[in-house]
């Protein structure tokens, strides 16, 4: 990573590899986040956090008692 000296500090710049890099493992988790809403029926603006939700209960309402 290459440095640059800015207010006598150095910051670490990330070169435009990286940060395609990065960019599309980000577009990537939002594709995947995205199907995993529509799958369970959720707005594909739905979180992760409900998504796992979703998924936790999802197992135990199909379970029946003997």
């Amino acid at each position: 990573m290459n440095t640059f000296m800015r207010f006598g500090k150095r910051i670490a710049l990330p070169s435009m590899r990286q940060l395609r890099h990065e960019l599309r493992a980000f577009c990537a988790e939002e594709e995947v986040r995205e199907e995993c809403a529509t799958e369970l029926g959720l707005p594909a603006s739905t979180g992760w956090d409900e998504i796992y939700a979703r998924r936790a209960v999802a197992p135990a309402a199909t379970r029946s008692l003997p």
